[in-house]
């Protein structure tokens, strides 16, 4: 039969060890929610540089469509001369640089004409590649993380109701071009130092009136 001490010294020993295990617990969550709270916050600030990314495509698109038709934009970072060939190949009338269920190529890259019922980001398989789209030099907006260069495809849409009456003889009238701009995140780096799938993204459109460019 067990003396009084040892009895207690029994459940003293209970108690510690139920105590350390509580603990441990605790802390064991307490890491959990530490590590989530940075993963989250990782996520968001790569989402940010993936939405400033994209923008920074969509800018360039459509400074690049300015300056092929003569458009006025409003930018001082938009400059530069496109060669006569580009500019040919983004007129909004004659739409010489764009076929109807392709993606250009050279002096018509990244210029998409996608089907009724197919979008220019899945006929360019833009998340995935850059074979077929306009694609921005390098950024540095993540430091030291490697970035996915940010990329566009620009596809015509007609700016006309369907079935809407025009008047015979009329001028043709340019198309409105829709911009597809896709930016990415920085790309995350495993144990061994090895890049791993770039796991954000974001994806912008907008759409760009031009006018017709003086002759």
């Amino acid at each position: 039969m067990l003396s009084r001490p040892a009895k207690a010294h029994g459940f003293s020993m209970i108690a510690v060890v139920g105590t350390l295990l509580i603990i441990g617990l605790l802390m064991l969550t307490a890491l959990h929610l530490s590590q989530d709270h940075l993963r989250r916050a990782t996520l968001s600030a790569d989402r940010a540089v993936a939405l400033r990314e994209a923008e920074s495509a969509l800018a360039a698109a459509e400074c690049e469509i300015a300056i092929a038709t003569g458009t006025p934009y409003r930018s001082e970072g938009c400059r530069g001369t496109p060669d006569a060939a580009r500019i040919a190949a983004l007129n909004p009338v004659t739409l010489s640089g764009f076929a109807p269920g392709a993606c250009g190529h050279g002096v018509a890259q990244g210029l998409c004409w996608p089907l009724q019922g197919e979008s220019a980001a899945a006929l360019a398989q833009l998340a995935g590649s850059d074979t077929h789209a306009m694609t921005l030099a390098p950024s540095h907006a993540a430091g030291k993380r490697k970035t996915t260069p940010a990329r566009y495809v620009i596809e015509p849409i007609p700016d006309a109701l369907p079935g809407q009456w025009m008047h015979a003889g009329a001028p043709r009238t340019p198309w409105l071009f829709r911009i597809t701009a896709i930016g990415f995140g920085p790309t995350s780096v495993d144990s061994d130092g090895n890049a791993e799938d770039t796991l954000v993204n974001v994806m912008l459109q907008t759409v760009y009136r031009p006018r017709l460019a003086e002759p």
